[in-house]
């Protein structure tokens, strides 16, 4: 990979984790809504909180990080590669929650490995970005006019 691509990727990365944050933030702000609301559904208000987070950050992702369209497709793989961050967050989140932390803390310990796997699967599978074209690169010219001789002759040229 040449340099100014590992910039892309950087940039992309410090991208979605900005976008992340944000989404942090929806989870935490809807974990502390519904826990209040459902005090006794832990596991249920932990994949309620994370699915609004993943519902806003595909938005964002898809508009600032990715530059894609927001389409159904999209979303559902989105969904499908959240899901597998989902249940790693899920079981770490339980596991810490288990051992008597706060369900704040217990959250901000499991998004991190949620957060990795979906930066990667979004970058590979979901948004599949086609590095742009740089100007070094070799690339075939289309003919967009007749030769010049030819268009003499078909203009009454000699």
């Amino acid at each position: 990979m040449r340099l100014d691509k590992y910039r892309m990727m950087i940039g992309r990365f410090v991208r979605y984790g900005i976008i992340g944050v944000s989404g942090v933030g929806v989870n935490l702000g809807v974990l502390t809504l519904l826990r209040h609301l459902w005090p006794g559904q832990a596991t249920t208000t932990y994949v309620l909180a994370v699915e609004a987070s993943i519902i806003t950050n595909y938005v964002l992702n898809a508009w600032f990080t990715f530059k894609a369209r927001v389409h159904i497709p999209g979303f559902l793989r989105y969904n499908l590669v959240s899901a597998g961050g989902l249940i790693v967050q899920t079981a770490i989140y339980r596991l810490v929650l288990g051992h008597g932390v706060n369900y704040i803390i217990a959250d901000l310990i499991a998004i991190p490995f949620g957060t990795v796997i979906g930066f990667v699967l979004s970058n590979v599978w979901v948004f599949r970005v086609r590095e742009a074209l740089s100007v070094h690169d070799p690339i075939e010219r289309p003919v967009t006019e007749p030769p010049a001789s030819t268009l003499r002759r078909t203009r009454g040229g000699r």
